[in-house]
């Protein structure tokens, strides 16, 4: 019959106090042929369980030095004016930001920091970042008619993920009426390409057809490559009789999700979170004050986004036991992946190259917070941003294209 647990136990500690007390070999001897009858102990381990091994003392452990620690107020700097992104986006731009802010003279580097910030890992970046206070986005609370023929004639489909292509645009509105959709407000027209994250944003007072049309059209022969699909949800807004005229007009592909289905529309709808309702808020803009207003922020946004805020990318999808798991490239701003992509024509690569080098991210993230703060009743005067360089031909009737119509900024 096998003993419990507390029975065996106990049965060791008496027979334990015994084999101490044993003043001969062969007592000893009887003892350890006892505990083998009646618990099928080895030899050797009945000798081991008589000498018990003394408790171990850990030793206190000495709290590890804290590296990096010159280059923390350099890394939060950096890590402002990139709008507090995350470890995996901000890790890769992180020696290059530095260097930048300090030839607009936001900070100082030294050779050491500049050793931390080349050589600080991915993982130790992001406990330090986690230790850090963010600001939260602004969060308030918020309160079709289709034609069966033009719906007919568009095809319902969505880009494969891994699109290869720049110029697969995904365009949507955000509406802007605080909560309850009584009356006339203001919404922004978000366009995105899928491949390069490219991205702008326009707002209109309405969502009449003729209006989102015309802040469509600005956009497209303004983007900096040529453009050869379009892709919208099922709202009147797009699926009308003037949006079909445009895309027939330059011979664009234009597609629509499937309806109630936000998930056809990922990217557009990622960067209307992003970059409309976590820099606007949800508030009630009803007026053209407000329009002009949020088409300032836009344009500085636009930039800012395109330009300084580097963005991950999926490249690989695999099932594994009932699980989707995800790799992403690393991290690159827009007009970045725009080069990479050898879509513009070379010989304006290295303007483009200056025009990046140019610009001052935190600058830029003051002047944004700046606007935001002020909001559209604000009196202040807001320079123009900068504009990139124009380049020579998106595919439309050889007009030139660039992201900004403004002047340039003093």
């Amino acid at each position: 019959m096998e003993m419990s647990l507390g029975s065996r136990r106990e049965y060791l500690g008496v027979m334990r106090a015994r084999y101490a007390e044993a003043k001969s070999r062969r007592e000893k001897s009887r003892i350890l042929d006892e505990i083998q009858s009646a618990l099928g102990y080895a030899r050797k381990h009945a000798i081991a369980v008589m000498h018990p091994k003394p408790p171990r003392c850990a030793k206190p452990r000495k709290p590890r030095p804290q590296r990096y620690q010159a280059a923390m107020p350099v890394i939060q700097l950096v890590w402002e004016a990139l709008d507090y992104p995350c470890a995996e986006r901000l890790h890769p731009v992180l020696l290059s930001t530095a260097q930048q802010l300090a030839h607009h003279g936001e900070l100082r580097l030294t050779a050491e920091i500049e050793h931390d910030l080349q050589n600080i890992s991915r993982a130790t970046l992001a406990r330090r970042i986690s230790r850090w206070q963010r600001p939260s986005a602004r969060r308030v609370p918020t309160g079709r008619r289709l034609a069966s023929r033009l719906r007919s004639e568009i095809p319902v489909q969505s880009y494969a993920w891994n699109e290869e292509r720049p110029g697969a645009l995904e365009i949507d509105l955000v509406q802007h009426d605080g909560g309850s959709a009584l009356g006339h407000f203001a919404y922004t027209l978000s366009v995105v390409d899928v491949v390069t994250g490219y991205s702008r944003r326009r707002a209109v007072l309405g969502r009449g057809q003729p209006g989102v049309l015309d802040a469509l059209r600005r956009i497209v022969e303004e983007w900096p490559y040529p453009v050869w699909a379009i892709h919208s949800d099922n709202g009147s807004e797009f699926i009308n009789g003037h949006l079909q005229a445009f895309v027939r007009e330059r011979g664009l592909q234009y597609t629509r999700s499937r309806p109630y289905q936000k998930n056809d529309n990922p990217h557009v709808e990622q960067k209307n979170r992003f970059l409309v309702r976590e820099v606007v808020g949800y508030s009630r803009y009803d007026t053209p004050q407000d329009v002009t207003w949020l088409n300032t922020v836009y344009q500085w946004l636009d930039v800012y986004a395109n330009a300084c805020l580097p963005m991950r990318k999926l490249i690989q999808k695999t099932r594994e036991e009932g699980r989707v798991r995800k790799r992403y490239d690393q991290a690159e701003t827009p007009v970045q992946r725009m080069l990479n992509a050898r879509i513009l024509p070379a010989s304006s690569h290295a303007a483009w190259e200056r025009w990046i080098l140019s610009l001052n991210p935190l600058q830029m993230h003051r002047q944004l917070e700046t606007l935001v703060a002020q909001g559209s009743s604000g009196e202040s005067i807001t320079p123009d941003p900068p504009t990139p360089p124009s380049t020579t031909a998106c595919g439309f009737d050889g007009q030139p294209c660039g992201l900004t119509t403004t002047p340039q900024a003093r």
